[in-house]
C-alpha cells in the first residue's frame, strides 16, 4: 500500500494519472464531483472504451441535477444513493481495472484540490481490492440509475437569434450602457441604482468580452471572469451551464467570447457583475 497527503502530493494529478492508465473499467463511489479536470479525464476514459460507473450521493447530486444528466448524456453510468435516515453516501473510493484502489478523504471537488488537507491510500493487494469491489456491487444494488439526454442531445447547438431567446426575457443593452448606469461612471444614487436594478435582474443579456480567468480562487470550474474594456480585471463573472463544459475547459486567458447569461447581481465596490445560466454562443 502507498499513502499520500496533500498538499505535499498533488492528489488531483494522482487521480488523473490513474484514470488515464485505466484500460477496461473504472468504478467509483464518491459523494460528489465538480472537478472539471476529473470530469474531463472520465470522459476521455469513456471515449477510449473504458466502462465508467459512478455511485454519487443523492442529495448532493440532486442539488445540481444538470451535472448528472450531462455525464449520462456522454455515456457514463451514473447512480444515486443516500444514507440511512437522511444521511449521505459519503464513500470516496475508486477501483481501476479491478486491480487497483484509491480511497481516502479526498472528494472529487475543486474545494478538496484547492483548499483542503487530504489523504488517500493506493492499494493493489487483491484481497483489499476484492472487498471494495464487493462493496461497490452492494451499493449499485441499492442505487437508482440516472437517465438523461442522448449523447447527440447533450452537445446542444444554439439556433440563431431570436429563436435562442425563446422563453427568456432579453435586454437589448450593451455592457458599456449597463456600466454607465451601475458602474463607476454612474450618476445615480444608491437608492436609484437599487430601484433600476429591480427592472434588470433576472433578465438576459448577450455580450462579448475577453476571458480573464476560469475558476481562479473559486470552487466552480464553470465560473469564468470576463472583461469588456481595456482594464486587466474581470468586470463580469458568468456561471455557465453544464452543456458548455467541454468548450469552457478549452478556453484560455485572452480568448474573445460571445455569451448569453442572466443578470443575477449588480457590481459592487471591487466586485464584478454576477450572471448565471450562461451559454457560449458561436
Amino acid at each position: 500500500m502507498e499513502v499520500y497527503f496533500s498538499p505535499e502530493t498533488d492528489i488531483l494529478h494522482l487521480f488523473r494519472q490513474q484514470i488515464n492508465l485505466t484500460k477496461t473499467s473504472l468504478y467509483a463511489a464518491i459523494s460528489s464531483i465538480d472537478s472539471g479536470e476529473l470530469v474531463q479525464a472520465l470522459l476521455e476514459a469513456k471515449d477510449r472504451g473504458v466502462r465508467v460507473q459512478l455511485v454519487l450521493d443523492e442529495e448532493y447530486t440532486l442539488a445540481d441535477p444538470a451535472q448528472a444528466k450531462f455525464l449520462v448524456g456522454r455515456g457514463l453510468d451514473i447512480r444515486l444513493l443516500g444514507g440511512e435516515a437522511g444521511g449521505h453516501m459519503n464513500n470516496n473510493f475508486a477501483i481501476f481495472d479491478g486491480r487497483e484502489l484509491l480511497t481516502g478523504s479526498y472528494n472529487w471537488t475543486e474545494r478538496s484540490q484547492r483548499f483542503n488537507l487530504e489523504s488517500v491510500l493506493l492499494a493493489k493487494e487483491p484481497a483489499v481490492v476484492a472487498a471494495y469491489i464487493q462493496e461497490f456491487e452492494r451499493l449499485i444494488g441499492q442505487s437508482v440509475e440516472v437517465t438523461g439526454p442522448s449523447p447527440t442531445e447533450t452537445k446542444r447547438v444554439l439556433p440563431p437569434l431570436p429563436k435562442e431567446l425563446a422563453g427568456k426575457e432579453f435586454l437589448s443593452i450593451s455592457f458599456h450602457e449597463m456600466e454607465r448606469m451601475f458602474g463607476r461612471e454612474s450618476q445615480l444614487g444608491s437608492t436609484e441604482k437599487k430601484r433600476a436594478w429591480e427592472d434588470y435582474q433576472g433578465k438576459y443579456v448577450r455580450w462579448q468580452g475577453v476571458v480573464v480567468h476560469k475558476g481562479a480562487a473559486r470552487m466552480d470550474w464553470n465560473k469564468v471572469g470576463i472583461r469588456h474594456g481595456q482594464g486587466k480585471e474581470a468586470d463580469v463573472e458568468v456561471s455557465f451551464n453544464w452543456n458548455n463544459m467541454e468548450d469552457i475547459l478549452t478556453l484560455r486567458e485572452g480568448d474573445s467570447i460571445t455569451y448569453m447569461a442572466r443578470l443575477s447581481q449588480r457590481r459592487g465596490r471591487g466586485a464584478p457583475y454576477r450572471l448565471d445560466d450562461g451559454e457560449l454562443l458561436k
